[in-house]
């Protein structure tokens, strides 16, 4: 039972323990360097010519408890949505994601400065994971929308949730200890990259298309119900403003109803490729959490194999009497 549940435990992908080991290792070198800070975290003064602080400012954290929010973050969430992806799918999702997030967020505070004029926002630093950490939860959100995510054991939310609520502990929590602008632009921006690059981009090599049409995973549906009416027309007058729509191949033959999108149709077979993608994602979760057996022993509450019945070797022909020998 010991050695089953540090398997269940501790099975996590590679991709996910090397991402988890660059995190530890950027806060081991800001510890011990704390002049590294100012090249390897996003300070909108310094970014030119430290241009590569866009990126690296996602992988460092200077917290202990952010950090360890990180890698149990991306140890579990990789573990569910890597399988669906792959890993390279998931390594690029990261890269992404993260730089993306570091570049907007760059972009918005020199907006900012432009209208304050405040020369301590320039020299803001910003940095941490909760960008990609955010990204992985819209993955979630994507890959298994309908199951129940338990927090501490006591607490359940459906997975598809999970999203809006980080957004706002962290809008909250930014409120309260004044820290907006280094927490906020990241998650927020984290989140909408994610879905914009799931929704439109990410490449599925088993279909003609690239990105995500189900009508689950619309922008809608990270807000209350009440608001999807209007989200959805601005959702659309923008997708025709900024020409943005999924790119697709020539329609199947087995094509059904369509989804309109851009005044185009698109295969009636999304909504199945997306009910197996949320089909996959939780197999990978069952598969996870199954492994509990032993390897060598058969587990205990499986029920036995049926018997087969015995072989029936049909009986040698007899010789007859009209052989010849």
């Amino acid at each position: 039972m010991e050695g089953s549940t540090s398997q269940l435990n501790f099975n996590f992908t590679r991709l996910s323990k090397a991402l988890a080991g660059v995190l530890c290792l950027g806060y081991v070198v800001q510890l011990v360097v704390p002049t590294a800070r100012d090249y390897l975290t996003l300070v909108p003064g310094r970014t030119i010519p430290c241009v590569w602080n866009v990126f690296t400012a996602g992988l460092v954290e200077t917290d202990i408890f952010r950090l360890i929010l990180s890698l149990v973050g991306v140890l579990m969430l990789a573990k569910i949505v890597e399988p669906v992806w792959g890993s390279k799918g998931f390594l690029l999702f990261t890269a992404v994601v993260n730089f993306w997030t570091g570049f907007s967020t760059f972009v918005l505070v020199y907006l900012l400065f432009t209208i304050d004029r405040k020369g301590d926002l320039l020299y803001t630093e910003i940095c941490g994971f909760q960008g990609v950490f955010a990204g992985l939860l819209v993955g979630l959100k994507q890959t298994m929308p309908e199951n129940d995510v338990t927090v501490m054991a006591y607490v359940k939310f459906r997975a598809k949730h999970l999203p809006v609520i980080f957004n706002l502990l962290t809008v909250t929590g930014a409120l309260v200890l004044g820290s907006v602008m280094k927490t906020v632009p990241f998650v927020v921006f984290g989140t909408y990259i994610s879905w914009f690059y799931l929704r439109f981009f990410q490449s599925k090599p088993e279909t003609s298309l690239q990105g995500d049409p189900s009508d689950e995973f619309r922008f809608a549906t990270f807000f209350p119900v009440a608001l999807h009416p209007v989200i959805d027309r601005v959702a659309r007058l923008c997708s025709q403003i900024f020409r943005v729509g999924l790119q697709q191949g020539p329609p199947r033959a087995d094509s059904g109803s369509s989804l309109p999108l851009n005044g185009a149709p698109l295969p009636g077979s999304d909504a199945a490729e997306a009910a197996r993608r949320r089909e996959r994602g939780a197999r990978a979760l069952e598969e996870r959490l199954g492994k509990k057996a032993t390897v060598s022993g058969q587990s205990p509450n499986r029920s036995p194999p049926l018997s087969q019945p015995p072989d029936i070797e049909a009986p040698p022909p007899q010789e007859t009497g009209d052989s010849a020998e």
